[in-house]
């Protein structure tokens, strides 16, 4: 698992590497950015997959960070290939790389039957997926903001040259907002399915409540956009309040059926 490990690692700094020097040097680099990513990527869902089902009750939370790295690295290649957008993957793959190391020193273990099942899979991998692009229509508003301030000053041929233009950033944002709308609310309905499958009596909790407000309102960005002219420094502003919105849902305490700790049940058993 070394291996796997370091040939991911491999391939996610080359591909951002490439996606630099494409940016500074003005060149093209793109099939070997692509079989870097593919590189990273195969290695990266290997990896994960196999973490993932070595333990039947369990779950790592080494995982999630791997589970985490993967989802990002997918939604790099969405963003590049699907909305022929390579910038920000400049932001996006070193993240990966973060997440993977973090994964080396994550010490912690989740228990319950549930995390088992391939439902529960499903909704982990594309809950991440809409956080994922949350995160990066967060890094396209800063972009705008920066891009804004920059014109405004002396220093425009940099802004206007590296960076993507004003109105393909906001077509960007929306876009991206709009992908991960539709992994989270796939990821939702699949949690939401195999809760009230796998668990005899399940009541939703706070996090699931609050999960829905993040969906509506990024769904309400997408439905008003247009009517309410959310464009500009409105739409990046709600772009950010959003993903903030959303890191709620990693830090907020959670019902015992959905995250219970390991720790917790052994002292019960003790007892």
């Amino acid at each position: 698992m070394q291996v796997l490990l370091i040939a991911t690692l491999v391939g996610y700094a080359l591909a951002t590497f490439f996606r630099v020097r494409e940016k500074v040097a003005g060149q093209s680099f793109r099939h070997h950015s692509t079989f870097s990513l593919a590189l990273g990527l195969t290695c990266n869902a290997i990896l994960a997959f196999h973490n993932y089902t070595s333990s039947e009750l369990h779950l790592h939370y080494e995982t999630l960070f791997i589970a985490g790295a993967l989802s990002l690295g997918i939604t790099t290649a969405i963003t590049e290939h699907g909305l022929k957008e390579t910038f920000f993957s400049i932001f996006s793959l070193p993240g990966s790389i973060v997440l993977l190391f973090c994964s080396t020193f994550a010490d912690g273990t989740l228990a319950g039957g549930h995390f088992a099942q391939r439902w529960f899979a499903v909704h982990l991998l594309l809950s991440i997926l809409g956080e994922c692009f949350f995160l990066i229509a967060a890094i396209s508003s800063a972009t705008y903001f920066y891009v804004v301030r920059r014109l405004k000053k002396k220093n425009r041929l940099r802004a206007v040259f590296f960076f993507p233009p004003l109105a393909r950033l906001d077509d960007l944002t929306c876009k991206l907002i709009g992908a991960g709308v539709i992994f989270f609310t796939a990821g939702l309905l699949a949690g939401l399915y195999g809760n009230y499958s796998y668990f005899v009596s399940f009541n939703p909790g706070f996090k699931h409540l609050f999960a829905l407000v993040v969906l509506a309102f990024y769904t309400f960005i997408i439905i008003a956009r247009k009517p309410l002219k959310i464009t500009g420094t409105r739409l990046a502003t709600m772009a950010v309040v959003g993903f903030f919105l959303s890191l709620g849902l990693i830090t907020l305490p959670d019902n015992q059926e959905h995250w219970q700790p390991m720790l917790k049940q052994t002292q019960e058993a003790a007892k």
